[in-house]
């Protein structure tokens, strides 16, 4: 297994965590100040940063893993690779299925008003809740990398 290819598999899940980490973060200090220009800001921001970031991170972490896990076997061969295919995947699905479109919807809210709506706070909830999950998925992960059990 090549360096470099370990490394651009480290450098992207560090984007990829570092990102989520960050942005749930970010998200949550501008909703503190109740600010409608903060918060419109942190939320363009997030969503530029979640194609940037998260998303080059993933996709980078997803091709140098199968390209890293192939000579090993694979998954089937492996128990900590597959339990990492199957964390990534529950979190990449929750950032699908559920952040993205929360984030579109309250884009949305915040381009109708200049103020920040109950309906834009329930969102939000459910947001910082549905958020910690999908970043706490992948952390195992790492374990996984180093340790190479399960």
């Amino acid at each position: 297994m090549s360096a470099t290819l370990k490394t651009v598999h480290v450098m992207s899940a560090c984007l990829f965590l570092g990102n989520v980490i960050v942005s749930g973060t970010w998200a949550a200090l501008a909703e503190r100040t109740r600010d409608h220009k903060i918060i419109s800001f942190s939320n363009r921001m997030v969503l530029i940063t979640d194609l940037l970031f998260t998303l080059t991170g993933a996709l980078g972490v997803v091709l140098t893993g199968t390209m890293m896990a192939h000579p090993l076997g694979g998954e089937s061969a492996h128990p900590w690779i597959r339990w990492s295919y199957i964390l990534f995947g529950l979190s990449g699905l929750i950032w699908a299925i559920v952040l993205v479109p929360i984030q579109l919807k309250q884009r949305a809210l915040l381009a109708r008003t200049d103020r920040i709506t109950p309906e834009y706070l329930q969102l939000s909830r459910i947001w910082q809740i549905t958020g910690a999950v999908a970043t706490l998925l992948p952390l195992p992960i790492l374990y996984f990398m180093v340790s190479k059990a399960v």
